[in-house]
């Protein structure tokens, strides 16, 4: 009983170990369908003139159509 559940530990820990938590990160973030470049550019024209931006609806990214229109 004790070797699986040292086995069991050990698989658990090394999988925790090798997760990249920046990709697991830029995944979720590049998935939110929001706006990202657009939001970082107004957060930083704000954070320089010394206002807090809080978004209440951010922006989506506009999704292009087949067709182009």
């Amino acid at each position: 009983m004790k070797r699986v559940l040292a086995l069991c530990l050990m698989c658990v820990l090394s999988s925790c170990a090798s997760t990249d938590s920046a990709k697991m990160a830029q995944t979720k973030q590049n998935s939110s369908g929001y706006d990202e470049q657009y939001m970082a550019k107004v957060e930083r024209q704000a954070a320089q003139r010394g206002v807090t931006v809080r978004w209440i609806n951010p922006p989506r990214v506009s999704k292009v159509k087949k067709d182009g229109r």
